[in-house]
Formats: structure tokens, sequence, C-alpha cells
């Protein structure tokens, strides 16, 4: 045994792979201080009364056709110490498999960019329904989905997969597909793909066929799931019950206008994805009025970012009623945010419509302004990533697509304010995607000085960072 090649061989894995040692880590720090809550405990009794088999039955006629995902989730729910070690493991091989799908050279900088974007994710999304049954619906759907895709990407590199990815791979595939949003992806995603390789003639995967056929099966599943009928009948009378009179046209704009809200009200990984685009795209564009369209994105995202979030401040005494907001200081401080949002009526009242629960009964000059923003800024990107990336790669433009369509098609659920920030997961993961895929161009093209680059790690290990404590502080708060 040689210790020393040993110690040399560990040093250099550390070395190689710090960032996501580090992401890990983290997250081992975040998930110790998790405690209990939502709909976990009452999925934790489930067993106590009922035998799975006989549970799960009852869901699928009765409310979900996510029948996978609701089995482990009864029996994680009553054992939370696992559900945390797996949830630490999957989410963090879930980030992995994302930065090394797109990292493919393994540049430790690109690999460290996209943890810093995973770490500016607000993960406090993933306890909206309680932390055992949010991160089983999302964030683990997003991990088997990564090793799901493990084959086909081994394929387009030409490289072999053993035997044993392959199994892993069809069953975390399988319960992928288990949820509708990601359904409704991975099958998009590689329908297109497919219809890509018929169009130009390129070798068809049997693994990409075989993802379109299980993906296909399992939504037919969903779609006629008598659960899934039943529960949007009582979810309208128990939630929303305005929504069972709305057309097309309503459900778009519910689909819409929350999803804008989410990424303003987060504020930071759309602001740094939307400016990140508008840079890149000015690198592309030598047109001054197409340029001077690409100035003027940077400044309307900072502007509405800097305007919610005054909106916010102005407004943080009626959610948080503590002494502290009474102090003179701090109340001068909320008066004057008060006073700079109402001085601009419009874009306040606009801004106001993005957190509405609701359809406007009327049509006022902020609610057309909060469509045309919502349009501007989904179509605008759309551009810019076209611009940026030209048509012989059109991958990030159907990844954010697809992200967005994701978000969009939870308008046509009674539930999309009950739901909440966590139905925009999958879009999150494709604008992280879509980032990383900008940042590794830059450096494909070394259109990215040393001092730049510099600059860059300082503004994303911040950001990242800062999300990462706030999230930290109020999980430890509430537990």
């Amino acid at each position: 045994m040689n210790i020393d090649k040993d110690k040399f061989e560990l040093s250099q894995f550390i070395k190689d792979h710090y960032p996501i040692i580090g992401f890990f880590l983290l997250m081992v720090a975040l998930h110790l201080i998790m405690g209990f809550l939502g709909d976990d405990e009452g999925y934790s009794k489930l067993l106590s009364d009922y035998p799975l088999t006989r549970l799960i039955v009852d869901r699928y006629n009765e409310w979900s056709s996510r029948v996978i995902i609701d089995a482990l989730t009864i029996i994680l729910s009553r054992e939370f110490i696992i559900w945390k070690i797996l949830d630490t493991i999957l989410y963090t091989l879930g980030v992995y498999l994302l930065i090394k799908f797109i990292n493919k050279d393994n540049n430790r900088n690109i690999t460290l960019f996209g943890v810093l974007l995973f770490l500016m994710y607000p993960l406090f999304d993933m306890a909206g329904a309680g932390w055992v049954s949010t991160t089983l619906n999302y964030s683990w759907c997003f991990a088997f989905a990564m090793i799901s895709f493990i084959p086909l990407v081994n394929e387009l590199r030409g490289k072999k997969t053993n035997i044993i990815i392959y199994v892993l791979a069809i069953l975390s595939l399988i319960y992928a597909v288990n949820q509708e949003q990601s359904c409704l992806m991975i099958l998009g995603i590689n329908v297109l793909y497919l219809i890509h390789c018929l169009i130009n003639k390129r070798n068809i995967s049997r693994f990409n066929i075989l993802i379109v056929i299980v993906s296909a099966i399992s939504l037919t599943m969903i779609l006629t799931c008598p659960g899934n009928a039943e529960r949007t009948v009582i979810e309208t009378g128990r939630y929303y019950a305005e929504y069972a009179n709305f057309g097309i046209v309503e459900k778009l704009y519910l689909g819409t206008i929350p999803t804008i809200e989410i990424l303003l009200k987060d504020k930071v990984l759309f602001t740094v994805f939307y400016i990140m685009l508008s840079g890149c795209a000015l690198l592309k564009t030598e047109n001054k009025y197409l340029r001077g369209i690409l100035y003027f994105n940077i400044i309307l995202i900072l502007f509405l970012v800097l305007f919610k979030t005054l909106v916010d401040i102005s407004s943080i005494n009626t959610h948080l009623n503590i002494g502290l907001m009474h102090k003179p200081v701090v109340a001068s401080l909320l008066s004057a945010a008060k006073t700079v949002t109402e001085s601009v009526p419009l874009v306040n009242d606009a801004i106001g419509l993005f957190s509405y629960k609701g359809i406007p009964k009327t049509l006022t000059a902020p609610a057309v302004l909060t469509v045309l923003i919502s349009i501007y800024l989904i179509l605008s990107s759309c551009w810019m990533i076209f611009k940026t990336f030209g048509k012989k790669q059109l991958l990030p433009l159907v990844l954010f697509a697809a992200g967005f369509l994701s978000r969009l098609a939870v308008g046509f659920s009674p539930t999309i304010f009950e739901s909440g920030s966590r139905t925009a997961f999958f879009f999150y993961m494709t604008i992280i995607a879509v980032t990383l895929m900008l940042i590794r161009k830059l450096y494909d093209e070394n259109s990215i000085s040393d001092v730049w680059e510099k600059r860059m790690k300082i503004a994303f290990a911040a950001l990242g960072l800062f999300t990462y404590f706030a999230v930290f502080a109020i999980v430890c708060v509430m537990f």
C-alpha cells in the first residue's frame, strides 16, 4: 500500500472537485437543521391506518397519478433522517450531473460557476408543502431526470455506457416522468431531439426512443387517471371557485404573470441570467439600435428588481410586526421606501398586480403594463438566447422555452396560487443550465478576460452565498 500515492490521489480529487464537495457540505449543514412540517406530518400517519397498497390505489382513483412518488413520500415521511441523507446525496448528484453535461471538459472554473448558480436558487421553496413532500415531487425528479439522461449524453459523446447505468437510468426515468411538469419537459425535449435527428438524417438513439415511449406512456396515465380529474374538481371548489369559468386567455395569464412575480420576488437568479444574457448578446451585436435595446434590457431588469425590493421593504412591517419595526430609524427607512414607490403610481400598481392572486377585473393601465413587461421579459430572453447561440445551437432556447412552458402549464390548475413558488423549480433549473451554457461559451470563445473572470467569481460567490445563508437563517428561525 502506497500511502503517499493515496494521499496525492485524494488531494488531487479534492482539488478537482472542490466546488461540488463544498456544495455537498453546505447541503449537509442545511439538512441538519431542517424540521418536520406541512403535509409531511399527514403523510407520516397514513401507514398507521392503512396498508401501502390500499393507500396508493385509493389515491390513484381519488387524488393523483403520482403513485411512485406518493408511495415513497408515505414511506420516507416516517423516516425523516433517511430522507435527509438521500435528499442531500440526490440533489448534489443532480447538480453535479447537470454541470457535468454542460462542462464536458471538466473546467474547474465552469464547475465553480455552476455550483454558485445553484446556490442562488431559493431552496426554501422546497419546504412549500413540507420538505419530504416537495422535494420528492421536484428536486428528486430533477435528479432522476439527470441520471436518466446519462446514456443519451454518453451516446452523443461517443462513450459507452455500463449496463448497470442503463438499468439505473431506466428506473430513474420511470420516477422522473411520474410528475406532470417533469414528464412534459422530458417528453418535449426528447421528441424535439428525435425530430432533429430525423430532419438532419442523423443516427437515431435507441435510448432516445425509449425515453419518448416511457414518457408518452406516463403522460397517457396522467391524462387518464381518474384521481387527477377528481382532484381538479375538489381543488377548484376549495381554492379557486372562480377558476371554473376561466377560458384559455385567463389561464395563460395565470401561468405567465405569477411566473414573472416569482422571478422578481426571488430577485437574484433571474436577474443574473438576464444581465448575463444581455451582456453576451452585446458581444454578438454590432447594430447600434439592437445594442441600445440590450442596454435597455439591463436597465429594465435592474429597475424592476430594485423597485420590487423597495416595495417589499415598504410593506415588511405588515408581515413582521416586531419591536424593531417601530424604531425611529427603521420606521423612517420604511416610510422613505413607501414614499419612493408611491411617487411612481403606475409602476407601483403594476408591481402590485404581479403579486395579485387572481385576474384584474378591469383593464387598467397597470394591468396592461404588467402583461407587457411579462411578455417582453420572456420574448426578449428567447431572442437574446437565439442571438447569442445562433440557429446551430438551439438547445439553450429549447431548454428555456421548456422551462417556461412547464411553469405556464401550472396556470391550467386551480392550485396555481396554493402551490406557490415551488412549481417554478424546473424553470429555475433550465435558467441555471442556460446561464452555465453562456459561461461555457465565453470560455470556449476566449471572450472572458482574467479581470472579468475574477469579478464574476466575486459577484457570483457573493450572490450565491447570500442566498444560501438567507435560506439557512430562515430555516434556523423556523426550526
